[in-house]
């Protein structure tokens, strides 16, 4: 037996010249064995390369295979197939299961087992122990090493109890393919196999330890050994001289660590078993690679790229290339637009280019997109979680819908799926009624539904009927087996089968893969084409696992998850000519590529960033390397590693390697450009950055109709609207040939230069839609006043957004609003005086009133225990609060309630007060706000917010029609805020302080002070809004303390001066108050004749399109051209001048 390394620089040709050695000696030697042993995903490539370098294209002692396979091979050979090895999956499902048996042992992670993903990490960790032979015997000497780690040696001690229990669980049934080498170890030595095989390794960037030993007992066992690294000649040549002295003095941080560390182990393993080593091979010995030996460019690349040296490369560029994009898609759009044109244009095949990214997750779905549009045949070189696949998501709501009892988010997520024999319209239906009535829980959805809501047809009631029998004949079954406390895994399964089929899934996931085959979505087609089969083998895994295992429904919910996000699909090559996709570090590119394209090349991708949330962390891997326990790489040994595979893929292409790279994420985010380009810059002097998105595409690079549309709509309104002459006009002359795209290019046209236009409302239709103008109330005509087609289409057609089945804000504004009138009939029909009436006193009224309330309340909203019983702790402690409040304001001064609920010809004023002196009576209405309501001047002038001085006109009417001997005035129109005001710590300790220091000789405690404090600030809080009578009798008969006390008043929105009112306050005078107030009264009325009359114009002010539901259906848009309406702002001087206009 003899070993011989074959080494060169990446692209000199070693695999060649190794598998040239290969054919060369099978050919010589036919009763022989000759295996070239590769990583998994390279087998293929592998294959394609030895069929067709050999003479015969073919022979039957040559095998690729990989050292898995291969010791099945020795297995079968001896005997030994009792060996049933598990797969990842059946490991995620076992890990789940043995976590949560024995969570209670655990430390760090105990609370942690039911965690989303938390089983996968798991397993990895416990898989790399295998892989780099921490035994238990290791474990227990790496906690030893742990005493200044505690927390390290929690996570390893749990580590150790879940691995304990994982193995317990798994002895004498199974084996994980991690202790396939290890088991492979025992059989190498007496295997006829192996002593009669030759072994050609090849693509390996290194090895773990227990492949390490693999390679040992090979190399003593077998016929011989050839290995292909990678490491150029001056670099093998100082190893060599390093090695001859005994100086392993390899930095982690250099380059070929990677190879010069794999030969440097290869040799100790031949000299401490005294094996033969021939000659080592150095391929291309003193020249350029050979693939790009003609590339000047290239060739600089691979020699200098990360070298330490101030070589500059001063020649154009034209094999190297940068392009900067605005995200990921518009890069996908351009690789793909680049490769259309070289096969159009330039006679290239798609089998000489090859994408490369180091974001897959990131990128797959976008180039799948894009290379479709373009009929770009591609092999996607990557696997993807199938946990979002609709299937998927259908079979975790029908479980759901049984663990949380048919809540509405369960049922209509599944309902919305599509899987169930429901149609669109009785879905639509269906949600509507059940938001609206409140339907929950299987007995409610098990019998028929009878009482529809408004509006609601019998027939479409029918319908929704329909569809709840449906659900609950495909659920049922379901939830028999679910529903029990504990079952077995087997009978749980069983149900979730019959579901599936129940609702004959497969051929539902057949019609979208058609589908998806139609749109020419090939990957995503494939992806459909696996994922029943995957899931149905999913489950008969978890049964081949589990079947008898007792589980409640939550556990088994978790198993079923923990499978669902260990499973991974992966597209088989579609063809010969096709695009290799793939990453940096799993695709193996065999073949010469003349052309690469390397997208993604930002910062946090090359180099990429650590991944966050591991089991044992960057810190505790280096801790443990420092004590000689070595696990898988760092983070930042990964970026040393990616400028290895980096380095590699460089020297791939033969002709020209072209880069790009985002701006932004897909999230919008920005991003910048990975430190590679940097690099590349400094060695380039003149390579430059191209930015694409200030170039134009060529023609070449439209080669599709989904292409050539989607550039038009992206550029017609920009360049439409300059009259270009470049690319545009040339692709639109060419597609308005075509009537089927002419068609849609005439839709693009309306579409770019859409304007919103005024639609008008024949009188006679508005009259049959709002009957008499009177009617028509002041919400309305507040809303017709922001704009007129939102009044219209709430209004008239009726349309709104889904009425819910919940207490809204204005349920409990309505509860206050009839406790505090309850309040104060109980006060006039006991006859009590306000000056009788004490904080007790109103507290145990408006308790009495909150009780009868609540009783009287029917929602069934408040049927909720719980949730009724924080509603009436929050109507109590509120209502309480605000009448105390509300009678030391009418104790502040002369005006006295007087109505209550009062109906008036707009609508109902919460409560009215007056004050009569002598032949004078003054008005003064409170409209009650749960929420904080600001009394605005311009609102109300332009009639945004004019209920309020409304509802002031119409009262003074009502007043003054049964008091005609009478001189009636307005004196306030005013909000009150009905809520529980918060008093801050700070305020109050600020309110102490000063009070000490002003009085300092006060006896008063803290404590008493604090009070005071509160209720004085709680007081203030209560301050109402609005607009007063600017006369001083008339705001002292509102407030007393305005009489003695100059400053702002603690009731009124006014502020006094030994002169009177000030000019800060919300106040005009008497006079001009009933001109303005009869001014918003007109205003409403010809607001009523524009309506009646059909002004329904898109007219919004600025603001009223914040919130308004209705923005998909009247297309006002500010980036097409619509306007909002201009309001100019008014004052209260301005008001004073506009009404007094009259009088002139």
């Amino acid at each position: 037996m003899a070993v011989q390394f074959i080494v060169g620089r990446a692209g000199a040709g070693k695999s060649h010249y190794l598998y040239e050695k290969l054919i060369e000696k099978s050919l010589k030697y036919r009763n022989k064995n000759f295996i070239a042993i590769v990583p998994e995903q390279f087998s293929m490539e592998t294959q394609k390369q030895i069929l067709t370098m050999h003479p015969n294209r073919g022979s039957f002692n040559i095998e690729v295979t990989s050292m898995t396979r291969l010791a099945y091979t020795v297995f079968e050979e001896q005997g030994f197939n009792e060996y049933k090895v598990m797969d990842d999956l059946g490991k995620t499902l076992i890990m789940r299961k043995v976590m949560e048996q024995c969570k209670d042992k655990l430390t760090i992670y105990k609370s942690k087992t039911s965690m989303p993903g938390f089983a996968e990490k798991m397993k990895t960790i416990v898989s790399e122990f295998k892989q780099y032979g921490i035994t238990d015997d290791v474990l227990n000497d790496m906690k030893a090493e742990c005493d200044s780690k505690p927390l390290l040696r929690h996570k390893l001690n749990d580590v150790e109890i879940i691995s304990d229990a994982f193995n317990e669980y798994i002895k004498e049934k199974v084996i994980t393919t991690e202790d396939v080498l290890t088991i492979f170890c025992k059989y190498i030595s007496s295997s006829d196999f192996i002593k009669n095989t030759y072994f050609y390794i090849d693509g390996f960037t290194g090895f773990t330890p227990i492949q390490y030993q693999v390679l040992e007992l090979l190399i003593k066992h077998c016929a011989g050994v050839k290995i292909a690294i990678t490491l150029p000649e001056d670099e093998f040549q100082s190893l060599r001289n390093a090695y001859s002295k005994g100086n392993n003095a390899i930095s982690k941080y250099e380059l070929f660590n990677l190879s010069k560390d794999t030969l440097w182990k290869l040799k100790d393993i031949i000299n401490r078993n005294n094996i033969e080593q021939q000659e080592t091979v150095i391929v291309g010995e003193g020249q350029a690679p050979y693939r790009i030996r003609d590339n000047k460019e290239l060739t600089f690349l691979e020699k200098n790229l990360f070298r330490n040296n101030s070589s500059k490369y001063r020649e154009n560029c034209k094999a190297l290339e940068v392009h900067s994009m605005s995200n990921p898609r518009e890069e996908a759009a351009y690789v793909a637009g680049r490769i259309s044109e070289l096969i159009v244009d330039k006679g290239y095949r798609y089998n000489d280019i090859a994408v490369i990214t180091g974001d897959m997750d990131g990128y797959y779905r976008y180039i799948e997109e894009e290379f479709s549009k373009n009929n770009i045949p591609a092999f996607i070189d990557h696997k993807h979680n199938i946990a979002s696949n609709p299937f998927v998501d259908g079979i975790k709501a029908a479980i759901e819908i049984v663990e949380k009892d048919f809540s509405y988010e369960t049922v209509f997520h599944l309902i919305r799926l599509g899987f169930l024999p429901v149609d669109r319209e009785a879905a639509d239906l269906m949600e509507n009624y059940v938001l609206q009535s409140g339907r929950r829980g299987f007995k409610s959805y098990g019998r028929l539904w009878e009482k529809a809501y408004k509006g609601m047809t019998d027939e479409e009631l029918d319908m929704v009927n329909q569809a709840r029998e449906k659900l609950v004949e495909i659920i049922r079954p379901l939830r028999e087996e679910l529903k029990k406390k504990k079952a077995t895994v087997r009978e749980y399964t069983k149900a979730v089968y019959q579901f599936v089929q129940a609702n004959n899934m497969q051929r539902q996931i057949d019609d979208y893969r058609i589908e998806f085959q139609n749109q020419g979505e090939i990957s995503r087609a494939k992806e459909y084409e696996q994922v029943y089969v995957t899931i149905i083998t999913l489950l008969d895994r978890i049964v081949e696992l589990m079947g008898d295992e007792v589980l409640t429904i939550k556990e088994y919910k978790q198993i079923l998850q923990a499978g669902f996000e260990s499973v991974k699909v992966g597209i088989i090559p579609p063809g010969l000519d096709t695009v290799m996709v793939g990453d940096i570090e799993r695709t193996r590119l065999k073949d010469t590529k003349r052309i690469i394209f390397f997208m993604g090349v930002n910062d946090g991708i090359i180099p990429k960033a650590g991944q966050a949330g591991g089991i044992i962390t960057d810190t505790d891997r280096e801790f443990l390397e420092k004590n000689n326990y070595i696990l898988a790489p760092t983070a930042t040994d990964n970026v040393f590693k990616q400028k290895f595979y980096l380095y590699t893929i460089f020297a791939k292409p033969t002709e020209k390697m072209c880069i790009t790279f985002s701006k932004s994420g897909s999230d919008g985010a920005t991003r910048r450009k990975s430190y590679i380009i940097s690099t590349l810059m400094n060695l380039f002097e003149n390579l430059k950055i191209i930015d694409e998105d200030e170039s134009e595409i060529t023609l070449n690079q439209v080669t599709t109709r989904s292409k050539a549309l989607d550039y038009l709509s992206q550029n017609i309104y920009e360049h439409s609207k300059e009259g270009d002459s470049g690319i545009f006009k040339e692709l639109m002359a060419t597609v308005m040939k075509n009537k089927e795209y002419s068609k849609v290019i005439n839709l693009m046209f309306d579409g770019a230069f859409y304007s919103a236009k005024n639609p008008i409302l024949d009188e006679n239709v508005a009259r049959q839609l709002y009957g008499n103008k009177e009617n028509i109330g002041i919400t309305r005509l507040e809303r017709f006043a922001a704009c007129a087609y939102s009044q219209f289409l709430n209004n008239g057609l009726k349309l709104g957004e889904r009425k819910k089945f919940e207490l809204a804000a204005f349920d409990i504004g309505n509860l206050y609003h009839s406790a505090i009138k309850d309040f104060f009939d109980t006060i006039n029909t006991n006859n009590i005086k306000w000056a009788d009436l004490d904080d007790k006193k109103s507290e145990n009224i408006i308790n009495d009133s909150i009780e009868k309330v609540m009783e009287q309340y029917e929602n069934d909203a408040l049927n909720d225990i719980a949730r009724s019983a924080f509603i009436k702790k929050q109507v109590k402690d509120t209502s309480t609060e605000t009448v105390n409040a509300l009678v030391k304001h009418i104790r502040s001064g002369n005006f006295l309630p007087r109505e209550y609920e009062l109906r008036i010809a707009h609508g109902r004023v919460d409560r009215v007060d007056t004050f009569e002196d002598g032949n004078n009576i003054y008005v003064k209405v409170i409209d009650y706000k749960s929420g904080n309501k600001v009394f605005n001047v311009t609102e109300t002038f332009l009639g945004l917010q004019m209920q309020l001085m409304v509802y002031l006109k119409d009262t003074v009417d009502y007043i003054k029609k049964n008091n005609p001997d009478k001189n009636v005035y307005p004196a306030a129109g005013l909000y009150f805020h009905v809520y529980d005001p918060y008093v801050s710590e700070i305020d109050c300790e600020k309110a102490v302080s000063d009070f000490r220091k002003k009085n300092p000789d006060s006896e008063l405690s803290d404590e008493e002070l604090k009070k005071m404090a509160i209720e004085k600030e709680r007081f203030k809080a209560y301050r109402m809004s609005g607009l007063v009578a600017k006369e001083i009798e008339i705001v002292n008969a509102m407030d007393h303390n305005t009489i003695t006390k100059t400053g702002s008043s603690a009731i009124l929105p006014v502020n006094i001066t030994k002169s009177g009112v000030d000019a800060r306050s919300t106040a005009i005078e008497t006079k001009t108050y009933s001109k303005f107030i009869n001014h918003v009264s007109n205003m409403a009325g010809e607001m009523q004749d524009k309506i009646i009359k059909g002004d329904i114009s898109i007219n919004p002010v600025e603001g009223a399109c914040d919130y308004c539901p209705f923005g998909g259906i009247c297309n006002f848009d500010r980036k097409l051209g619509s306007r909002y309406r201009q309001v100019e702002k008014v004052s209260l001087s301005d008001i004073e001048e506009k009404c007094n206009e009259v009088d002139r």
